[in-house]
């Protein structure tokens, strides 16, 4: 309210023709002492709002459902917008906006969780710029919530980005059946090596049955995490060459390594058989429900479940996170990627003609009851209040059901996660809300493990300026590095070597060289000023 009044009484009487002229002539028509949010349109117009198709099976269209009806109905009706809603998939993103982008039909919105990625939309001039004045007016929450992630709202000096807070969540864990560490006379491994032979034990005693699959695993897409095979402490240089979920590096020698572990791990047939024909992890989580897995990687919330189907098919299964290995006094194995604090990244795209509705819809998001109801539903429907924290129902399989990960998807433009005002509440509310009843503790494991790691963890290194090499070859590098890794991970031990010293070079020469010299050019320029 605060900030609502001096909006009001400073900038509307400053700022209203401004900013309806700078909106161009669909602006809505508001009276100028009340430009201090969203206001209603005299003629309907339309924004179209990108939104992750995650393929997962049995859960309703993403861009028709309850939820998207919810929004046009409370929302977009009520300001004159349409709002449409565009499927995105998710580990296809950026193809899918590229395609997007070359065919000029992108939506209003384009966005990435990964900041490489939305600066080589931003160095295609794929974005807008973003006055900042006009944001407070048309979203002054959104503007308040988020103003301390500035630094990473701009690109050369001007804001072109919106950038969405990110809560810690502890939802992300991987598991493993801890009945079959138990049949196996095993604890929860403390290093790579108990791990392998864990997986060896598992494939040995066939406790998944014939077909037993110690460890899943699906295609990678352009993140190869190499963690343990990197020096600890990792250079800042090295961070920046090679530290990138765009493009796998694959020349590294932390790279060379992590994949001979896994071609370790496909000839000795302990992971995924499979696994190249398995782009989405969809036969991942077939596999892991039907009993015939031992490690899975998941987030607890996702839809449909994962640890209930589980134990229907498999009623003694218990499961355990697996921890980082820091009692190796080896840093490097306990070594991660680390947050950045914003989550999604976003910018509005240059075709947008109504930019300000855009502002209004992520205001809207950001008021709090909006997002108290778009992250847990309907009260005795999808969720209860159990000791002043909403409890979702698990089994509720109604119209009105939220969508993947407590509709994520849908308000993560605003925020990264669910945030009750402090770590021991959003603790407390995650156990509650993310983990499904009877597995809360896994809850606490994932928090357990990150105090133990989170000094280990490093983010990676951001370039002031975009990789334009990134943009030119990115696609390329990413098709060839889905052959590369099928070969290198399948072939013989001992064709291993000769095989990665061809796809280095055929790699180097497909665009990938021009990206390490790019980055080499631009990082040196970095710190010589």
């Amino acid at each position: 309210m605060k900030l609502r009044k001096i909006l009001s009484g400073v900038l509307a009487s400053v700022m209203a023709v401004t900013a309806l002229s700078a909106c161009g002539g669909g602006g809505a028509k508001v009276d100028k002492s009340k430009l201090t949010g969203p206001a209603k349109y005299d003629e309907q117009v339309e924004i179209k709002i990108p939104v992750y198709d995650r393929g997962i099976q049995g859960q309703a269209d993403v861009d028709n459902n309850y939820w998207t009806n919810y929004v046009q109905e409370n929302f977009g009706d009520e300001y004159n917008i349409k709002v449409t809603y565009v499927p995105i998939t998710r580990k296809e993103d950026v193809t899918v906006f590229n395609e997007l982008l070359a065919a000029g039909e992108q939506p209003d919105i384009i966005f990435s969780y990964d900041y490489p990625s939305v600066m080589s939309y931003y160095s295609r001039g794929a974005f807008q710029p973003i006055d900042e004045e006009i944001l407070k007016l048309y979203a002054p929450t959104f503007y308040e919530n988020t103003k301390d992630l500035e630094e990473y709202a701009m690109a050369d000096g001007q804001r072109y980005f919106l950038t969405a807070t990110r809560p810690r969540a502890y939802n992300w864990v991987s598991v493993v059946r801890l009945d079959w560490l138990e049949k196996a006379g095993l604890e929860i491994p403390k290093n790579r090596e108990e791990y392998v032979n864990m997986l060896r034990k598992f494939k040995e005693l066939k406790l998944g049955g014939e077909d037993t699959i110690p460890e899943t695993k699906s295609l990678f897409n352009a993140y190869f995490p190499n963690y343990p095979q990197r020096e600890y402490p990792l250079s800042e240089e090295d961070n920046a060459m090679y530290s990138d979920i765009t493009v796998a590096s694959l020349t590294w020698d932390a790279t060379k390594e992590e994949l001979k572990y896994w071609n370790q791990l496909y000839n000795e047939g302990l992971i995924s058989p499979e696994w190249m024909l398995d782009k989405d992890g969809t036969q991942m989580r077939s596999d892991f429900i039907s009993g015939k897995a031992g490690v899975y990687g998941f987030y607890l919330s996702q839809t449909p479940p994962v640890l209930q189907s589980l134990v229907e098919n498999c009623p003694d299964a218990k499961v355990a996170v697996l921890k980082p290995y820091t009692e190796t006094g080896n840093p490097a194995d306990a070594a991660g990627r680390a947050e950045w604090p914003f989550g999604m990244v976003a910018g509005i795209s240059k075709d947008c003609e109504h930019p300000e509705a855009v502002m209004m819809y992520y205001e809207w998001l950001s008021q709090p009851e909006n997002l108290f109801i778009m992250q847990n539903g309907i009260e005795g429907v999808t969720y209860n209040i159990e000791n002043d924290i909403p409890v979702l129902v698990d089994d509720y399989t109604g119209t009105e059901r939220l969508n993947y990960n407590s509709n994520k998807d849908m308000w993560c433009l605003v925020t990264e996660g669910k945030d009750y005002g402090s770590e021991e509440k959003n603790l407390e509310a995650q156990k509650k809300t993310y983990a499904p009843a009877g597995f809360e503790d896994l809850i606490q494991q994932s928090y357990d493990n990150y105090q133990s790691q989170k000094d280990y963890l490093y983010t990676d290194f951001l370039f002031d300026r975009s990789i334009e090499s990134l943009s030119q070859y990115g696609e390329t590098l990413k098709s060839k590095w889905e052959v590369i890794q099928v070969n290198l991970i399948t072939c013989k031990p001992e064709e291993f070597d000769a095989k990665y010293e061809a796809a280095c070079k055929e790699y180097l020469s497909a665009g990938y060289q021009a990206v390490l010299d790019e980055k080499a050019e631009v990082y040196k320029e970095m710190k010589s000023k």
